[in-house]
């Protein structure tokens, strides 16, 4: 399949709260005891520049459906595991794959062909993968501009033994990403040869991805009490992804920089927790991924952050984020206070 590259919008929402209902109101904000406080009502426009390296660890599972040696195989049981990781553009992993299954059942009272049992044990190398997008946005992979990229399936090679044959194969294999469907699944396992030695769709019982070092950058407008600003922000993410929950654990720094007015150059960090919803997602099947294999989500983000600035200016408060589907740009409202001492 020839992935397609799929752009989005999302929404973040930030919500800062710093000022103490004991300070007395000012045309500019709030004051007391040497403190001032100014309320901020900021946009956000941005998107991911670079995603980081990532660490994929996924297992299981149930097949669904399939065929081994142009064997239909029944649902039932698999034990298979994948760790992958991605550093740029440089993608290397390994895995496993056993399975004994009874064939398919054939026409009522009574069975086909190629109802017999399978049994194939395989161990994979993977050395490669199917992009599904490449970082910054619509770069061109053989130029040294490209620095990262998120994989819709690992490719390598599997070395196959089956029980009903003697010596061990060789062959191309792919492997599905399961941040492409989340909550258990299904993906999809196949063979690169015509016709597939192997293809299975299967559940998985665990996955998830360490995301190292994203990156995001935009411009921000709006005000800061009075006055109109504009500037830009940059994040660096590091998130811990469950895709069986579809709960993910954030942290990381957030800086605004060549701000209108200086006080608000800042810098700080942030700690939250993201959900993967369901609700407006994007069919990405085609290809070897037959239908319902392959889902792009969006996402909502709660935490807490704290920036400082160089001129003695505290900015705390909480955060709520929207992504759309699927988040490659933000849109940000950021709405709180800054506290100048």
């Amino acid at each position: 399949m020839k992935p397609r590259l799929m752009l989005a919008a999302g929404v973040m929402l930030l919500l800062l709260f710093g000022a103490s209902p004991a300070f007395a109101s000012s045309p500019q904000g709030i004051s007391a005891g040497g403190k001032h406080s100014v309320p901020l009502s900021l946009t956000l426009q941005g998107l991911i520049t670079n995603a980081g390296s990532q660490a994929y660890s996924f297992g299981g599972g149930s097949v669904v459906k399939g065929s081994v040696f142009s064997t239909n195989i029944s649902p039932g049981p698999v034990d298979f595991n994948v760790y992958a990781t991605v550093h740029g553009l440089v993608v290397s992993g390994k895995g496993f794959l056993h399975l004994s299954s009874q064939g398919d059942q054939g026409k009522k009272g009574g069975h086909s062909d190629d109802n017999r049992g399978t049994s194939l044990s395989a161990q994979i190398q993977i050395g490669g993968a199917v992009p599904a997008a490449y970082f910054p946005l619509n770069c061109d992979p053989t130029t040294p501009q490209c620095s990262s990229e998120i994989p819709l399936m690992f490719t390598g090679v599997a070395m196959i033994e089956s029980g009903g044959q003697d010596k061990v194969q060789q062959i191309p294999i792919a492997i599905e990403s399961p941040y492409w469907n989340p909550f258990g699944g299904p993906i999809v396992i196949t063979s690169l040869d015509t016709p597939p030695t192997i293809f299975l769709v299967v559940s998985y019982h665990t996955a998830s991805i360490q995301w190292s070092g994203v990156q995001l950058y935009g411009v921000i407008t709006g005000t800061f009490g009075t006055e109109t600003v504009s500037g830009s922000y940059g994040q660096g993410v590091n998130s811990q992804e469950n895709l069986v929950s579809g709960t993910e654990f954030d942290s990381g720094t957030i800086a605004f920089a060549d701000m209108s007015d200086p006080v608000l150059n800042a810098h700080g960090f942030f700690v939250g927790h993201t959900t993967v919803s369901l609700a407006g997602k994007e069919d990405c099947s085609g290809g070897f991924l037959p239908k319902g294999t392959c889902w792009a989500t969006g996402a909502t983000s709660d935490g807490l952050f704290s920036m400082i600035g160089s001129q003695v200016v505290f900015v705390s408060g909480t955060y709520h984020t929207v992504w759309s589907v699927p988040s490659l740009f933000t849109q940000t409202i950021v709405l709180g206070a800054v506290i100048q001492y």
